[in-house]
């Protein structure tokens, strides 16, 4: 009986990674770019220590948004007109935004212990009818994950991506980042194990890696290792003229990443910008706009990037 069920659940499997090969990747592709408008969010470790790239192995009590709330988020995502939302669930230094079985250096170490921001993420932006989405560092610098990868930190990255992709429910995307791009290298066999792995968790997920599009190969060949592009625009890059593949661009609505002191009083992305120069460009790209937006310390984002996405929504009718 047990070989049957075997067999049978095998024969699933292949059944939905041959689909997923032919129409209805194409479908989830088509699906995705629908979405047009999406808010990164770049929230980790770094938010409290104001760098990009935060040193490994912070003090978790430093982790201490006091007054987070995600629907404050997804209500400004929302007001934009924005439909899904992409959260650092894991940034470069390895910290985990869940409370997660391989690390002590995760939410549930900091003042926040008894929450779940992935959680929080999630069922906020599903309550206001937008799409949780997620970022996952490959390069973890606190656990020691660099260079080459081992097959000890392949299983390793296996029970994170579990976690991530068995508790919240189905996500239509997954980013990784640190991965060949930075920190870590790249390998064809990694690759095939862990989109394997991922699609046979959710076979409905679309995978991208920052890591393809440096590899300066033709696109065509850049598309068979990822269900999608993903253009980071303050590296240079911009989706092409008549680009017909899935595709999504991710520049800043603030000056960088992660949020800085400096953030509340500085110019943000104008309204131009978003509406013309961005998203009526984009969208006849095939592409969708995701704009980050990057919350504060105290878990809010601040009042002049929730006013200016207002002012966006007003405008951009989608």
């Amino acid at each position: 009986m047990k070989k049957a069920y075997s067999f049978a659940l095998l024969c699933l499997l292949m059944f939905s990674t041959l689909l997923l090969n032919g129409q209805s990747l194409e479908k989830y592709r088509n699906d995705f770019t629908k979405l047009k408008f999406g808010m990164f969010i770049h929230f980790n470790m770094g938010t409290f220590h104001e760098k990009e790239w935060v040193e490994p192995g912070q003090n978790p009590q430093t982790f201490n948004p006091s007054k987070l709330n995600c629907r404050q988020w997804a209500k400004a995502a929302k007001s934009a007109g924005m439909k899904y939302a992409v959260l650092t669930t894991k940034h470069h230094d390895g910290f985990c935004l869940w409370d997660s079985k391989t690390t002590t250096y995760d939410v549930a170490s900091t003042p926040l212990k008894g929450r779940d921001i992935v959680r929080e993420f999630c069922t906020a932006f599903r309550k206001e009818g937008l799409e949780p989405h997620i970022y996952f560092s490959i390069w973890d610098r606190t656990l020691g994950i660099e260079g080459e990868i081992t097959n000890e930190e392949i299983t390793l990255i296996k029970t994170q991506l579990k976690e991530l992709l068995t508790n919240y429910g189905k996500f239509r995307s997954i980013t990784f980042d640190g991965w060949g791009n930075c920190g870590t290298k790249w390998t064809q066999a990694n690759h095939d194990t862990l989109y394997q792995y991922i699609k046979s968790l959710q076979p409905q997920i679309l995978i991208t890696d920052h890591y393809q599009l440096r590899r300066k190969l033709p696109l065509e060949e850049v598309y068979k290792n990822v269900d999608f592009f993903h253009f980071e625009e303050p590296w240079g890059e911009w989706t092409p003229d008549g680009n017909t593949f899935a595709a999504q661009q991710g520049p800043t609505i603030q000056s960088e990443w992660f949020w800085k002191r400096k953030f509340p009083n500085e110019q943000l992305m104008s309204v131009d910008n978003i509406i013309n120069k961005h998203l009526a460009v984009l969208d006849k790209r095939n592409c969708n706009f995701l704009l980050n937006c990057a919350p504060n310390m105290d878990g809010l984002m601040d009042d002049n990037v929730v006013k200016r996405l207002a002012e966006v929504g007003k405008i951009y009718k989608k």
